[in-house]
């Protein structure tokens, strides 16, 4: 009799697990299928300003500007401008020097706001473009991101925020797998419920139906995606639209920092925005299912774990093996797809044990929320370094 209990629990917690997972991709991937976005006809490129907030980023300042360079989007049509929120480093001479020699850049110096939400503010309310591409400077956008952004911006007049599709610039492959299927899940979200996470990596907004950012927020693209939804506007992803991620985690460790301090960060703006009056359904089934996914999934997937191996230990195996199986086909059939337009896609016995490595240290990362909420970790990945490595 117990071990028909612990059958049925295993059973129940296992299948849990799979529909809060794959089965809600699944789901959204129908109906995004039946919900096709309308591809507008392409408009005539506007004047924009792109935004690099800095704060003591000499390392990498002058390559976010040469990057910058490298864009196809018409050069008189952008007006670059770097915020610096009071760099104790060599960010602002370098960027000086950059002005003299010639290269036009426009240098906002706010000394007393390091903080990178009053940087964006500072942009957002003072009178300029209405097309801004934010970009952070730990990062290098494809020479065609940002008019992928600015098309897939104007052409629907219902959107106000669009992200990029992140990649990170490592070797480390559970961080590249947590991206294939980060996109992957917003990019759904913004097609089904209008209603996307962003990365601050690169996005882009519409100054003209747009708000500003509360004071307290403590991530501003989190924030901003939550906020602009809420108010039954469009948020999506453009995945046409690259944007490489530079300061990437290397191991095991500064991953689980990394997405300890993103997920407390989610938590704290998914339960800060219940209080928003007359917010449209798909916006409350996309943060509820979020939350459900931050709350619940470590929990019930270590439930399923214990579970599974009381009934191994009383040699109960094949129902544990078949859905074992049934977790590591899901997984590793969806990276695989997802993969498959990679230039340095890994190969299946680089994915299979990536993935189980993967799987083990999200649901590992997601207890830390639970338990340690307000320990964020490093901020904006300061403690890590840049890795050098071929694009993804």
């Amino acid at each position: 009799m117990f071990a028909k209990t612990l059958l049925w629990l295993f059973i129940g917690f296992s299948a849990l697990l799979w529909l809060l997972t794959f089965g809600y991709l699944l789901i959204l991937r129908g109906l995004a299928v039946i919900k096709r976005h309308i591809n507008h006809e392409k408009t005539d490129l506007p004047k924009i300003a792109v935004i690099i907030p800095t704060l003591n980023e000499e390392a990498g300042i002058l390559h976010k500007i040469e990057d910058m360079t490298r864009s196809n989007y018409t050069k008189e049509l952008i007006n670059l401008v770097i915020v610096d929120g009071g760099s104790q480093d060599r960010t602002v001479d370098l960027v000086k020097e950059k002005i003299s020699s010639g290269m036009k850049i426009n240098l906002i110096c706010l000394n007393d706001h390091p903080n990178k939400v009053d940087q964006i503010n500072h942009i957002l309310t003072n009178r300029g473009e209405d097309i801004i591409v934010f970009t952070d400077a730990d990062s290098s956008l494809d020479p065609s991101c940002i008019k992928e952004l600015v098309h897939a911006l104007t052409s629907d007049p219902r959107t106000a925020l669009i992200g990029a599709n992140v990649k990170p610039r490592t070797r480390f492959v559970e961080e590249r797998i947590h991206w294939l299927l980060l996109n992957y899940f917003w990019w759904l979200e913004g097609e089904v419920f209008s209603s996307s996470g962003i990365s601050g990596v690169c996005y882009a907004v519409n100054r003209s139906i747009f708000f500003t950012i509360a004071k307290d927020a403590v991530a501003e693209d989190i924030h901003l995606g939550l906020d602009i939804s809420a108010r039954g506007r469009r948020v999506r992803i453009c995945r046409r639209a690259v944007a490489y991620e530079l300061r990437v985690p290397r191991g095991a460790m500064e991953f689980i920092q990394y997405r300890r301090r993103r997920g407390a960060s989610y938590v704290r703006e998914l339960s800060r925005s219940s209080s928003r009056p007359h917010t449209p359904l798909s916006w409350k089934l996309a943060r509820g299912m979020r939350l459900c996914q931050f709350t619940w999934v470590s929990w019930i997937g270590l439930a399923a774990a214990v579970t599974g191996c009381f009934l191994l230990l009383r040699t109960v195996w094949p129902p544990v093996l078949a859905v074992g199986t049934v977790f590591l086909f899901s997984l590793v059939g969806l990276l695989r797809i997802l993969a498959n337009h990679e230039q340095d896609k890994p190969g299946l016995l680089t994915i299979i044990p990536a993935a189980l490595r993967y799987a083990v240290l999200l649901l590992y990362s997601l207890f830390l929320i639970k338990t340690k909420p307000t320990h964020l970790g490093p901020l904006g990945g300061k403690e890590a370094h840049f890795d050098k490595c071929p694009t993804n």
